[in-house]
């Protein structure tokens, strides 16, 4: 088999950890279909690993490296089930911390302020890319930076990874879900919001909201990019800041958890860093 990567200990290490706070939390819905699930992953992993060292083709090289950015949504999304096994959620403290800070709560406030559908869809149009910058980003690399891809795809991984972990121990569920009506009605647009409310639908739950990984990951593929890849970063960082914005303006999260992000980010980056450096025997980049 494969010599095994730096990102299979990262995976299967974070795979573990979530499965043992699924295992603690005995009140969580639906735990016997979860932990199957986990096995299952592991399973494929397995296999697609296995596979591209008897069939290496350029396909499954490139799922065999970015599984663990590829399964991230899935393990966001699933830290609800599990992410109050220490703490309850801490959106009243937040909600007043807003309050303190800014006199008021900025993500109801936004899009009152600014209630026009075009700044809408321009907002809706910002948080979308959050999801096409890491994808453009890493096919960048793989096809025009080769000598980058390895460690890039580790380092983003073990970011969301890290985001995942605090969002375990530290939850909070966020304005859009914190909220009741009207307080928690999102702005209209023209097609972004669709796109996005189909997206939030599938992937979104009341979890993760502080800090915000939308801004830190977004700040670490600048941080990444901008000595890795310039062009990727000139034209990507004017998306961030519309992202950044948009967090708010769409109610996805609290202004603390946008300042949050950005505080957290050089640090989980500067740790990823250490991470990779390990000297792991016999293990590849």
């Amino acid at each position: 088999m494969e010599a095994i990567k730096r990102v299979d200990i990262l995976f299967f290490t974070y795979l573990l950890f979530s499965t043992l706070f699924l295992v603690l939390n005995r009140q969580a819905e639906h735990q016997l279909n979860l932990l199957l699930v986990h096995f299952a992953i592991a399973i494929t992993v397995i296999a697609l690993i296995t596979l591209h060292f008897e069939r290496p083709h350029p396909l499954t090289r490139l799922l065999r490296n970015t599984y663990p950015l590829v399964l991230s949504p899935y393990f966001y999304s699933e830290t609800v089930h599990y992410n109050k096994l220490l703490f309850n959620n801490i959106d009243p403290a937040l909600k007043k911390i807003e309050a303190i800070i800014f006199g008021m709560q900025p993500s109801i406030k936004f899009s009152e302020y600014i209630p026009y559908r075009t700044f809408s869809e321009l907002m809706y149009l910002g948080y979308f890319s959050f999801y096409v910058l890491i994808l453009i980003f890493i096919l960048y690399l793989f096809f025009h930076r080769k000598e980058y891809f390895n460690k890039a795809v580790f380092q983003l991984s073990a970011s969301l990874y890290i985001f995942y972990s605090i969002f375990i121990i530290i939850p909070s569920a966020g304005p859009q879900f914190y909220f009741s009506s009207p307080d928690n009605i999102l702005p209209q647009a023209y097609v972004f919001d669709h796109i996005m409310h189909f997206i939030q639908g599938i992937a979104e739950q009341p979890t993760g909201a502080f800090p915000s990984s939308h801004v830190g990951i977004s700040l670490i593929i600048l941080m990444i990019s901008k000595k890795t890849a310039p062009v990727f970063f000139n034209i990507a960082w004017p998306f961030v800041l519309l992202l950044i914005l948009s967090t708010v303006y769409i109610k996805a999260h609290y202004a603390i958890d946008i300042i949050g992000g950005l505080l957290i980010a050089p640090f989980i980056l500067y740790l990823t860093n250490i991470l990779y450096r390990l000297p792991l025997k016999r293990l590849k980049p």
